[in-house]
């Protein structure tokens, strides 16, 4: 994890996932891209768009130093780049996370009590669907705490884990930390199919040389399953796995109340296929 890019519209929720970001950064020793993306009114007269565009770059990379200053303060060994660029904010995202290949973006969600697009934000939430860099979503009542133990959420379904884990084996690698793969089955799926148990194995195989513990919970509700062996575990970090009609899709399609609860004490870390 070299590169990792935080997003900010300068707001509570993303100065805080900011925050995170740059302890991140310490413990990785990786270097920190912010980026605030703007939108350009359109007037009739050219002359009032150029003076209207000029003022909200000048605007922004103002606000980008103010960010940047206190964290040179007390963080003099991190390398901060910052940028500001015009356009649709997911877009211009996933474009500059390519070209400055990026590893990790942390993003602010706005917490508990909100619909499902305000709870993450619907920039936030639409990058999760688009993107393929790994997503860290910290709502803004997260503190940072190194993660110690992590939950890595699976449903079993067949995809390629030697790829997709590698972002959280690199993190366990660094903060030495001890992976709890969580399988939350209903009754009616207590008896595993073969491919599940293929899986499994496969799983097995992408952790090897991590330290890593299978665990399965029987409970109705997945979600809810989750969110109470996050609370009796103190679970420092939840990951899942996005892709079509996985486990994270039948998260984020709970009421948000209970969907989210977990996250709203704990970062989500969207892996992606």
């Amino acid at each position: 994890m070299k590169k990792i890019l935080v997003p900010t519209d300068f707001s509570k929720s993303s100065h805080n996932a900011l925050n995170y970001a740059v302890e991140l950064a310490r413990e990785t020793g990786a270097e920190l891209y912010l980026l605030h993306v703007y939108s350009i009114p359109v007037f009739a007269e050219d002359s009032v768009l150029i003076t209207t565009e000029e003022f909200l770059k000048e605007d922004a990379l103002s606000n980008l130093e103010d960010l940047k200053q206190p964290i040179d303060q007390s963080n003099p060994e991190l390398t901060i780049t910052y940028t500001t660029l015009p356009g649709t904010a997911v877009e211009i995202i996933q474009e500059y996370a390519k070209k400055q290949h990026i590893d990790l973006i942390v993003m602010g969600s706005q917490g508990v009590g909100y619909l499902q697009e305000r709870i993450l934000g619907s920039t936030t939430s639409t990058l999760i669907r688009k993107t393929s860099i790994p997503v860290m979503v910290i709502d803004k009542k997260v503190k940072f705490r190194k993660p110690k133990n992590i939950v890595l959420a699976v449903d079993f379904s067949e995809t390629d884990n030697e790829t997709i884990l590698k972002p959280l084996k690199q993190l366990t690698k660094t903060f030495q930390s001890h992976i709890c793969v969580l399988n939350v089955f209903t009754e009616a799926e207590i008896i595993p199919t073969f491919s599940e148990i293929a899986e499994s194995f496969r799983i097995e195989k992408a952790l090897k040389h991590t330290y890593h513990t299978f665990f399965e919970v029987e409970h109705p509700d997945v979600v809810t399953g989750i969110n109470d062996f996050v609370k009796k575990h103190h679970i420092d970090l939840v990951t899942v796995i996005s892709r079509d009609h996985s486990l994270i899709g039948r998260i984020f399609r709970e009421p948000v109340s209970k969907a989210m609860s977990f996250h709203s004490l704990t970062p989500l870390l969207i892996l992606h296929e």
